[in-house]
């Protein structure tokens, strides 16, 4: 989980070069290079793993962990970042979208919440707000959708759990 984090993140930083913390970007290209020059030795083929695994578009680790946890589960590959217009015309970005049962879903950390990164001079109540009035232009576009935690995101159980209660079946 941690390299798929750390690998999603490199991407996102390339794709959409916003500088967090000073740290820079990479291209999958170059984590290709990188890869081939390593050569045969321990952590290979689980490196390869990552590599083939990773997604610039998942942009928070709580998006990564979810991902790697549907992945033990074996369910099957969402989109990421699936765009749905709400009924007023707003564009919003689903994390997790699974065209094929019209479920979207996302990871919902409480730093949105509390962070004055996230709050963009908002109070924590009117961030509150937002997101309810978001989640009510979202959920009529779908057949089901869910948002969950950290404590979901780490655990197949709970994970497995809350994809089924929004019509996911695997």
């Amino acid at each position: 989980p941690v390299a798929v984090a750390m690998g999603d993140a490199a991407l996102w930083r390339t794709t959409y070069s916003r500088p967090l913390g000073g740290l820079a970007g990479v291209s999958r290209d170059e984590l290709e290079e990188l890869w081939a020059r390593l050569g045969e030795r321990r952590g290979f083929a689980r490196a390869r793993r990552v590599l083939d695994f990773i997604d610039g578009r998942a942009n928070r680790p709580g998006e990564s962990l979810s991902r790697v946890t549907m992945h033990a589960l074996g369910v099957p590959a969402p989109e990421l970042q699936h765009v749905v217009f709400g009924p007023t015309g707003r564009r919003y970005e689903l994390d997790f979208y699974w065209p094929e049962f019209n479920i979207g879903a996302e990871f919902d950390g409480r730093a949105k919440y509390t962070d004055p990164r996230y709050l963009n001079g908002r109070t924590p109540e009117q961030a509150l707000d937002d997101e309810k009035l978001r989640e009510d232009e979202i959920r009529p576009q779908l057949h089901g959708y869910g948002r969950w935690g950290w404590s979901v995101a780490g655990s197949d159980v709970e994970l497995g759990r809350r994809l089924h209660r929004i019509g996911l079946r695997w």
